[in-house]
């Protein structure tokens, strides 16, 4: 039996299994990995803008408190929009499940436009979150707010959408 014709033959979970992890690499390979993103050239330039769009929402939404990257929370206290909380990471995540789940390209390209503002518009909310729980219970809630509460929203809305895009398309591929 030839590797094409056992391929044909695995289930959708199956290859699922067998193909994520090469899409997360490359995903991250591509335009992630390395010191905030040194080592990726469109790397550094999608975070630039991705960035540049979220401080500029955010600085219409938390007027008076945008300075750069940073969110001032207090004279004494800032909160820094790092290049990890560009919402990419949940994203990519996403993307490599939808790239590696034996589907339609077209119902692929569909559900990974869908996945990227639902995803970007989840992180913005989660950054204005963060920035009003600190703002109402101090520094010491960040922890919580954002690290707890704020990775299970992402990890929550991404799951939502990947079990959405499998109930999204026909199931041919």
């Amino acid at each position: 039996m030839s590797i094409g014709s056992r391929w044909r033959s695995l289930r959708a979970s199956d290859k699922f299994l067998f193909t994520y992890p090469f899409w997360l690499l490359l995903l991250f390979g591509l335009f992630y990995w390395g010191s905030y993103w040194d080592l990726s050239p469109i790397g550094k330039v999608i975070d630039s803008a991705h960035r540049a769009v979220i401080m500029a929402l955010l600085d219409n939404t938390l007027v008076n408190q945008i300075i750069g990257y940073e969110i001032v929370v207090s004279p004494h206290y800032r909160i820094v929009i790092t290049p990890e909380c560009n919402g990419l990471v949940p994203y990519f995540i996403y993307l490599a499940a939808v790239l590696a789940y034996p589907k339609r390209w077209f119902c692929k390209l569909k559900w990974a436009v869908i996945g990227y503002f639902v995803i970007m518009v989840a992180n913005f909310l989660r950054l204005v979150g963060v920035t009003e729980v600190v703002n109402g219970f101090g520094e010491a809630s960040f922890y919580y707010v954002h690290d707890i509460a704020g990775n299970l929203l992402l990890i929550t809305v991404g799951t939502l959408l990947f079990l959405l895009y499998l109930r999204g398309c026909d199931g041919k591929v």
